[in-house]
């Protein structure tokens, strides 16, 4: 992958996540954790020189947010991914992986289409398809006013 076409794609992986949080944020009944191996433990992964060691591939695959629930206290390992569309095969894959490491733990996939949202083992028993979000704390009009903040962002770039 050609380097500007990958920074592009890391960028906006980061909106991604950016909306998700602030959505979650204002949705007023949650606590937002970054959770990313990024943010989290950049100092541990520096001593793995190329070395292959079980423990920093399961932190390399980290979800990126832990959230909480302030009203049911529940805690969620959520992974955020962009994708400009539903792919089942893609996200059949995303949702193997962080079965694998981090179970239980959730997808949130952000599209130009809207948002989806479901548990990593749902995915996997429905063949790699996501539910859309639902949520009575985030009605489908503030996820639109979101959603416009993705296309305006894909548009311009």
């Amino acid at each position: 992958m050609e380097p500007l076409r990958f920074t592009k794609n890391l960028v906006k992986g980061r909106i991604a996540e950016t909306v998700f949080a602030q959505m979650l944020r204002n949705a007023g009944c949650f606590t937002v954790l970054e959770f990313g191996y990024e943010k989290v433990i950049p100092d541990l992964l520096q001593y793995n020189h190329g070395h292959d060691d079980p423990v920093i591939e399961t932190l390399r695959s980290a979800p990126d947010f832990a959230i909480i629930n302030t009203q049911t206290k529940e805690v969620r390992l959520i992974e955020v991914k962009y994708r400009r569309q539903l792919n089942p095969i893609d996200i059949m894959e995303c949702a193997q992986k962080m079965h694998a490491s981090w179970n239980p733990s959730y997808l949130f996939l952000a599209t130009l289409d809207g948002f989806f949202f479901d548990e990593v083992s749902n995915i996997i028993t429905n063949n790699g398809e996501i539910s859309s979000l639902e949520h009575p704390q985030i009605p489908k009009e503030v996820q639109a006013e979101y959603l416009k903040i993705l296309r305006d962002f894909e548009e311009d770039n």
